[in-house]
């Protein structure tokens, strides 16, 4: 085989396994999607709101004192800053 057959070659199968990737990354996200529906079909009726809370406190739980502090610090200084803009407006 000449040198432009090898190329062809492998291009193709390069495009081969690309396209095998996309279809199998695909299929897990779809298989993941279903996952999930299922999970909430079977947990029954529970609200957005219940699952926010769940990650907020999963968020929280995996925080470090250090952490919990720097967020209260920057929320502080997030509402300073709406309180002064709101009278600067006023």
């Amino acid at each position: 085989m000449s040198a432009q057959w090898w190329v062809v070659l492998v291009v193709a199968i390069i495009l081969v396994a690309i396209i095998a990737t996309l279809r199998s990354r695909a299929h897990k996200d779809r298989m993941a999607q279903e996952r999930r529906m299922r999970e909430q079909a079977q947990g029954g009726t529970h609200s957005i709101a219940e699952d926010i809370s769940t990650r907020e406190d999963r968020r929280l739980a995996g925080m470090t004192a250090e952490d919990r502090a720097w967020e209260q610090a920057s929320l502080h200084r997030h509402q300073a800053a709406q309180a002064a803009r709101t009278r600067h407006d006023a």
